[in-house]
Order: C-alpha cells, then structure tokens, then sequence
C-alpha cells in the first residue's frame, strides 16, 4: 500500500463528521487508522529517498494539510491524535528527541497526547508578571504579516513593558523591527530530509525558550512545535491560538479569528496586521519614493510560495501585465529568487518584448544598485524590474499606488502596507480556503477567487483586471 493511500483512508474515514462524530467512531476504527498513522510515520522517516520523498507528501500533503486547512473542530482533534501519535513513534527513536522530551515529563505518547489536550484547552490563568514574552512564528512570511503582526499588537497593547521576541526567519527583523520592544531572533525550520529532522526543528525552538526564559509563550499555530504538540514550556506558561473556526460556522479570515481570540485572551481594542519597518527598510522606502516620481506604479509579484497551483498560466500573467500597461500603469515586477522564479520573470519580459530598468539589493549585479538610487532617477522608467531581498521588495512596494499578486507573501504585505491589491487567489480546493487567507490590512483588498479547473479562463484574468482602477 503507497504512503497516499494510507493518508487518503484517513481523509475518507473522517469524510463530513462532525467533532462529536468523530469522537465517538474513533475507538472502533482505532487500530485500522493508527496502523495507517505508523505507516505514515515510518514511510516519511525512511532513509530510502524514494519512500522517504513518498511518504513526507503523503502525511504534509495529504493529512496534515486536508486536517488543517479546512479549519473545523474534527479536523484538528484528528490532527491531535494521530499526529500525536506519529511525533511520538519517531522521536522516541530518536535519543536526543527523546531525552528532551522526558524533560519535559512526556515519557509515552499517552503523556504527550495529554499536554497537548491541556495546551489545547488553554484555561490555565495567565502569569501574574509578564516581562518577557516568546512568540514562534508562523515559518511562512506570509502567514507571520497576517497573523504574528496581529499577535504583536495584542501583547504590546496589554503587556506594554514587556520584550516580545519572535522565533523565525530572520527576514522578519526587516519587517517588523520598527514595533516597540520587539526582537526577531533568527530560527530556522527543516524542511529536507527525514521526518525526524523535521521534528528536530523543535529542539532549537525548546533550546532558544530556554535561553530566554519567558514569563509566556504565545503560539499563532506554529509548525515549529507542530501545532502545539511538542511541548517548549510549562503548560500553564503557554497559549496555543488554534486554525479552527466552530462547527457550522461561515468562513472567517485568520487574522479577524486570531484578534477576537486575543481580546477575550488579552483584551484591549481590535488589531489589523501592518507591518513596522526596522530603521533600514524605512530609509530604503523613503529612497524608492524619491526615485520613483511621482506618475503611479503598480507592483506585481507572481511567486507561489514553491506551489504552483496558485499560478495562472503563462498567457494569464501575461494578459494582467499587458493590461496594466493599457490602464496606464508603471510596472514594478519581482524578478522573484531562485532559479525557476528568475526563469519565469525573464520568460514573461522576453515574451512581452519590453525593456525594462533592472534593481537589485542583492549585490549580485543583476541591476542598479538600490543603495544609490537618486531622486527621480526612475521617474522615467515604464517597466521596473527588481531583484533581491523580501525587505527590499517591501520597501518597494510601500511605494507603489497599487498591487497584484497571488496568494503568497506579496498580498499580506501589500495590505498590511496600506497599499491596495488586486488578487488572483486559485489553487484552493476547500471553498473557504480563500476568506480564510484573505490578506486583511488597512489597505483595500480585491480577493478574485478562481476556481483551479477555471484558471485557464481569460474571463477570470480580467475579472482580476478590473478590480484595478485607472492608472
């Protein structure tokens, strides 16, 4: 039996239930679901690359993400338990893994399935004192604009003297360093190799709590300690915000659930995410601004995140950028990172015959040099095409009059940026997979949701086109 069939079976055996459903049909199908759980597990843990490749798309890709994504109570309580039950096969495996986990009293996956209810339930009382408080982050840039940058707001408001030290990708620093008491320090999350290196992420997210010592850790749902389930700190230490929204309840944006949780958490008034540059990406946009002139500019960012299924055809990106061009639109257009996105960039300009005037604040040399740009030095340019760091485009974008993107990064900054954006959102299959990941900010959105198997469809490329007024 392949590794998907054994996750596709789980999916099927949950079907519609609800949580109360679920509940009370789990303990008849037991043994068949968590023997198809162990066969996940020691498909993604294998050393054979070819299982091992197998077997990591089967459980992310075909369990956790189906478990998760559609946001409802059984979902998650599914995820808790055989999710539980994986983590625990392969860390006790796994000496290091195990020993801290015993520091943590979590000696079976019965004691570690039990921290995880209790985390889940969340009514210990908060600390008394909070001085210092510990924030995993979302490990997607993205999710951390919609979500973490929310969190930080709730947690200034009510511990206004506290340190708020984020977990995560170090590119954040250049995002959301400018907020009051807050520091990113860098970590890292694995995302090759076996399925015990995945997990082994968690020791340096344990390691780096130590370190600080918090009063409190806060969690947006992190898959630093896989949702929750790894234990970081004393249970009553620690808040888990969950992705599940009640039974029968309509789809909601994430960043609108997260705030009403952190106000009968925290209190204090409702948040937006917005994004707070650091000293350098401040300056750099002040630098783009000048540079740019004063004729308007949309920014257009097509990266997927590595999923292209959120991707319009080659013929779809070039119908929204020739149609920018008729509007009147200036482009600024990513160049994207890495080989295939540089690839796709270049192919969309060669394929358009434009010339285009090229930035780059990697010091790679693929254009002008960001640092030195002078006052309306690009006041003339009607095709910019930048390359370099996601600060960089940042800065860039806080500049631009408008924005159209994909679902990926360049939507949540753009509206946490205050800049309106126009959004291609395909590649979903639960329909309230696009409220769900709506970008929200104080810039106004226009979601267009394009049903995958209608993505080919020139209608849907200029449904997108007109949410984007005159430039």
């Amino acid at each position: 039996m392949s590794a998907r069939t054994h996750a596709d079976a789980i999916i099927a055996w949950l079907g519609s239930r609800s949580l109360a459903q679920a509940q009370a049909a789990f303990a008849a199908a037991a043994p068949e679901l968590l023997a198809h759980a162990d066969a996940l597990a020691d498909a993604a843990d294998s050393d054979d690359e070819a299982v091992r490749g197998d077997g990591l798309g089967a459980l992310f890709g075909g369990l956790v993400e189906p478990l998760n994504d559609g946001f409802t109570p059984a979902g998650r309580w599914l995820y808790h338990r055989l999710f539980g039950r994986i983590t625990w096969r392969v860390c006790s495996r796994v000496p290091e893994l195990a020993a801290r986990l015993r520091s943590f009293a979590v000696t079976d996956e019965a004691a570690l399935l039990a921290h995880h209810a209790r985390v889940r339930d969340g009514r210990d009382p908060l600390p008394a004192q909070v001085a210092k408080v510990v924030i995993p982050s979302r490990v997607t840039l993205g999710a951390d604009v919609l979500l973490t940058t929310v969190l930080l707001q709730r947690l200034r408001a009510r511990y206004a003297q506290a340190e708020l030290i984020v977990l995560g990708d170090g590119k954040l620093a250049g995002l959301i360093g400018g907020f009051a008491g807050v520091r990113v320090k860098s970590l890292s999350y694995a995302r090759r190799g076996p399925l015990r290196e995945r997990l082994a992420s968690w020791l340096l997210l344990a390691d780096a709590v130590a370190e600080e010592r918090p009063d409190l850790v806060v969690a947006p749902d992190s898959r630093l300690d896989q949702l929750g389930i790894l234990p970081v700190i004393a249970a009553p230490a620690y808040r888990l915000w969950e992705n599940v929204r009640p039974e029968d309840a309509a789809p909601q944006s994430l960043a609108t659930q997260l705030d009403d949780w952190c106000g009968a958490l925290l209190g204090g008034p409702p948040c937006l995410p917005r994004l707070a540059f650091d000293a350098e990406r401040t300056a750099l946009a002040s630098r783009f601004r000048a540079a740019f002139g004063s004729a308007p500019i949309c920014a257009v960012k097509l990266d997927h995140g590595g999923n292209p299924a959120k991707a319009l055809p080659r013929e779809g990106e070039l119908h929204l950028l020739r149609g920018l061009r008729a509007k009147g639109w200036r482009v600024l257009l990513d160049r994207g990172f890495g080989e295939a996105e540089l690839k796709n960039s270049d192919g969309l300009v060669d394929a358009l015959g434009w010339r285009v005037t090229d930035l780059d604040d990697s010091g790679k040399g693929l254009g002008r040099g960001v640092a030195a740009l002078a006052r309306d030095e690009l006041a003339a340019a009607e095709i910019i095409r930048f390359h370099g760091s996601i600060g960089g485009w940042a800065a860039a974008l806080a500049a631009c009059g408008h924005a159209v993107a994909y679902d990926s990064v360049g939507h949540h900054l753009a509206a946490a940026l205050a800049v309106p954006v126009s959004i291609a959102f395909t590649g979903w299959s639960d329909p309230g997979f696009p409220v769900a990941w709506q970008p929200r900010g104080s810039g106004k959105v226009h979601l267009v949701a394009i049903p995958t198997a209608e993505k080919a469809e020139a209608r849907w490329w200029d449904a997108v086109l007109a949410t984007v007024p005159q430039g």
